[in-house]
């Protein structure tokens, strides 16, 4: 009955405060119009929608969450010349996170996509880019093309941001895709954060400041393909302007796209934001659209 109580609690109680909160800070930073547009001009039945989404969307992170105290699967010899997927998830989250995008990603045929898992508790950020580096070096390494394919995902973006400005990844990936990543933090760290690792996702927090400052900048190179994708009901990422792009990063290459309007968490789950992601990490790859390849 507890955990009923808890697991309800979450699911219910998390979207409407959440999307409260959304509503009062967009409306403090002036924003609220922007988002209206985003929206395709009309902003109530697009909230209730996200709001919608976000309680079955977390529902199936609880439900899910198990999954990813599994072994992963191996990679299996498919689509040659496909580079490896390398997925990182977010705060507090696990491997499963990225249940749907692991067969979505397979079908289209990458065979060897791997999921980065680090803890959000008692390890420090550095520690965790410098493992993304290490498994984004490995898949590399295994890489028919000599590069692999990044994927972060809400602070698994910025950890994604920060192992860029790494030499050593010079040459050795192919393209980048962050989803609702938090470029300019959020105003809800400072308020309900737990642990470290969350604070420092306060808008002036240490990881905004490394990954936004001089330690952070990419290391890359012209030419490789970089995405961000954003949604204008996030209600994680808080105001709307943390969540998209910085003019330097516009200026050196990046590209954002701005999602249907879904939840955060729903991000992971919406097949339209799904199939976006998989369109781009094969033009990345240099490959057309094969939604068979590898079923």
């Amino acid at each position: 009955m507890i955990l009923l109580l808890i697991f309800t609690a979450l699911v219910l109680g998390v979207p409407l405060l959440s999307y409260g909160l959304y509503l009062r800070m967009n409306a403090r930073a002036g924003l609220l119009q922007r988002a209206c547009e985003l929206c395709g001009g009309s902003l109530f039945w697009p909230l209730l929608r996200a709001a919608v989404n976000s309680v079955w969307s977390i529902a199936l992170v609880i439900l899910a969450y198990p999954l990813g105290w599994l072994p992963q699967p191996r990679p299996r010899p498919c689509g040659p010349g496909l580079p490896p997927v390398v997925l990182t998830h977010g705060l507090y989250h696990n491997a499963s996170a990225w249940f749907l995008y692991r067969r979505r990603l397979r079908r289209a045929g990458f065979a060897d996509v791997r999921t980065y898992a680090y803890p959000s508790f008692f390890k420090p950020f550095e520690a965790i880019v410098e493992g993304l580096v290490q498994e984004a070096l490995a898949a590399a390494a295994a890489s028919p093309t000599g590069k692999a394919l990044l994927v972060g995902l809400s602070l698994g973006g910025m950890v994604t941001r920060a192992a860029l400005a790494d030499a050593r990844l010079k040459g050795r990936v192919a393209g980048v895709l962050l989803i609702c990543a938090p470029h300019g933090g959020s105003a809800l760290a400072p308020r309900f954060a737990l642990g470290r690792l969350a604070r420092g996702l306060a808008p002036n927090g240490s990881i905004v400041r490394c990954v936004n400052g001089p330690l952070g900048v990419d290391a890359l190179g012209p030419g490789v393909p970089r995405l961000s994708i954003y949604t204008p009901m996030d209600n994680i990422v808080l105001p709307l302007s943390s969540v998209r792009l910085r003019p330097e990063l516009l200026a050196l290459g990046w590209a954002e796209v701005c999602a249907p309007p879904v939840s955060h968490v729903g991000m992971l789950y919406d097949r339209r934001v799904v199939a976006l992601g998989v369109e781009f990490l094969l033009r990345a790859a240099s490959r057309p659209a094969s939604p068979e390849a590898c079923p």
